[in-house]
C-alpha cells in the first residue's frame, strides 16, 4: 500500500535530503515502533523494509530493540525440541 505524508519541509530535511531517503527513513522509524509495542513481529518488519532475516536482527539490534522471547516461547521450543530430540 502506498501512503502519502504531507511534512512541512524543514522538518522532512532532518531526514534526508530526496524523497525516497525521507520515506526510508520514516518507514524505519515506523518498523522500530511498532515492533517495540508489540504491534508487528520481526518478520513483519523484514517484510516491511525488505530484508533478509540478518539484515532484520542487526536493524533491530542497532536500535535496540530486545528480542520479543518469553516463557512461553521457551516452553514452546523446549517441545519442539523434545519432538525433534526425545525427552532429555
Amino acid at each position: 500500500m502506498a501512503v502519502t505524508l504531507n511534512i512541512p519541509t524543514d522538518i522532512a530535511r532532518q531526514y534526508g535530503s530526496d524523497p525516497g531517503q525521507i520515506a526510508r527513513h520514516l518507514l524505519a522509524q515506523a518498523a522500530v515502533e511498532g515492533y517495540r509495542t508489540r504491534q508487528i513481529s520481526r518478520g513483519q518488519v523484514a517484510q516491511m523494509l525488505r530484508m533478509d532475516w540478518a539484515e532484520t536482527e542487526e536493524f533491530l539490534a542497532q536500535h535496540h530493540c530486545d528480542r520479543h522471547y518469553d516463557l512461553e516461547d521457551l516452553e514452546a521450543d523446549r517441545q519442539n525440541l523434545d519432538k525433534i530430540l526425545g525427552p532429555a
